[in-house]
């Protein structure tokens, strides 16, 4: 793709959108599907009714159906996937995780499965002409993507933040965070859990993951608590503390956060359809 074009392909399932061109602010949409937006060069802002929802260079974020939102800014590119609700409940049916279409987390992050799909699509469209070509390869690709997205895409369906298989001191500091994530951690503690001092563990922890150390182990607490919101009926504080919050009122914050909603109201919208 040179120059400023926009190249779209679709069938009935999704879509798929690249263009360099109109990157600014554009209208208020509210979509009847998921959309999967990839930032591959740099930051790309987008206005929600909750305030702006930045997606840093190779990371990605996931607009559940009817998500109000207005592009502010793409960097250089502007490169997404419509995937249809009843084509992303298919697959999920077909891999049994649950009966119910996902409600996905506004979180921000890389994985490196994601990005490599995401590297792999781009540059197999870019350089590739034949419409028939890209037609054929947007009828795969999007099974592919709905099974990577109920995989590692944050979300009700989880039990726990989607893993990610990387090697070095940042994984040592993860698999310590999973280990002992009812515990309180400083960021000397994940430093030397890392073997590295802790200005040099915020900065890798952020560039190989999207998010920083305790937004992390924050989100790790938030995505174990889940089966306990959704399977049992301990009262909301008992499972915000026994998940390693330390009051239920930073429990209620991180979930209004995530979800735009109340752990209580969460639990009334998803628990019976599991």
């Amino acid at each position: 793709m040179t120059g400023d074009r926009a190249m779209i392909v679709d069938n009935e399932s999704g879509l798929l959108l690249m263009r360099n061109d109109q990157l600014g602010e554009r209208q208020w949409r509210s979509d009847d599907c998921y959309k999967v937006i990839f930032s591959p060069y740099g930051k790309g802002i987008y206005q929600t009714i909750d305030g702006d929802q930045s997606i840093d260079r190779g990371a990605f974020f996931i607009f559940n159906p009817k998500d109000e939102h207005k592009q502010l800014q793409a960097y250089h590119e502007k490169f997404l996937i419509e995937i249809q609700p009843s084509f992303l409940m298919e697959a999920a049916e077909k891999i049994g995780i649950g009966h119910q279409a996902p409600e996905y987390a506004r979180v921000s992050y890389r994985h490196p499965q994601i990005q490599q799909w995401m590297t792999f699509v781009r540059e197999f469209i870019i350089t590739q002409e034949s419409e028939e070509s890209h037609q054929l390869f947007l009828d795969h690709s999007l099974t592919q993507l709905a099974i990577l997205m109920l995989e590692y895409g944050a979300g009700s369906h989880q039990t726990s933040f989607p893993s990610i298989h990387i090697k070095g001191p940042v994984n040592e500091v993860m698999n310590a965070l999973k280990e002992s994530y009812r515990e309180e951690w400083t960021l000397d503690q994940m430093a030397e859990a890392a073997g590295m001092n802790k200005f040099q563990v915020a900065h890798l922890f952020k560039e190989e993951t999207g998010v920083s150390p305790y937004s992390w182990i924050q989100l790790y607490r938030l995505f174990r608590s889940q089966h306990s919101l959704l399977h049992t009926a301990e009262p909301i504080l008992t499972i915000a503390l026994q998940h390693g919050f330390t009051n239920v009122s930073s429990y209620n914050q991180l979930f209004k956060k995530v979800y735009r909603k109340t752990p209580t109201e969460f639990r009334r919208l998803h628990r019976f359809h599991k």
